[in-house]
Formats: structure tokens, sequence, C-alpha cells
């Protein structure tokens, strides 16, 4: 996976290539998806998150990346393959 300048992160879902994205708008999305409010809240969350969180997450982070078929990308997605682009997506852009 590479960081682009503008902060997408490429990844691969299966043997499709995909951008993400943490904008404010995703960041947004995503606390409201998982009820939290906060960084370190979100920290918290996804020690535990279930796969409609993990899809939730993806979907925003796709969303963000330009993908209009966001929500279709992510439900597609094998949960390892989901898992490793949104946490790259976030270290990439917090850390």
């Amino acid at each position: 996976m590479t960081i682009s300048q503008s902060g997408g992160v490429r990844a691969h879902l299966g043997e499709a290539p995909v951008t993400l994205r943490l904008s404010l708008a995703a960041l947004m999305q995503i606390e409201q998806a998982l009820e939290v409010s906060g960084l370190e809240a979100l920290s918290e969350r996804f020690r535990s998150l279930s796969a409609t969180d993990l899809t939730c997450v993806l979907t925003a982070l796709l969303t963000a990346g330009g993908h209009e078929n966001a929500q279709a990308l992510a439900q597609a997605a094998a949960p390892a393959d989901a898992a490793r682009a949104v946490l790259s997506c976030f270290e990439a852009n917090l850390t």
C-alpha cells in the first residue's frame, strides 16, 4: 500500500486496486456510524468492530477516496483485506 500526496492510500480489496482517504467528512461519518466522539473514543471503539462497523468505516474511506461504488466494494471485500486497508489509511493519516 502506498500513500499519495493528497492523503489517499492505495490498497487492494481482492484483485481491485482502490484508494482510501481519511477526510474530515469521512471521519465525521465514521464517528456517527460508530456512535463515538473524538479520536480517542474512536481508537477504543476500533478494538471491537463488528463486520457491519468495518463495512461502514471502509465505505466512508472509499467514498472519500472517490469511489462511486464504495458500498458495493466494501461489502464485497474480504475481512482481512478490509481491516488491513482501514488500518493503513488511519496510520498514514494520523501518525
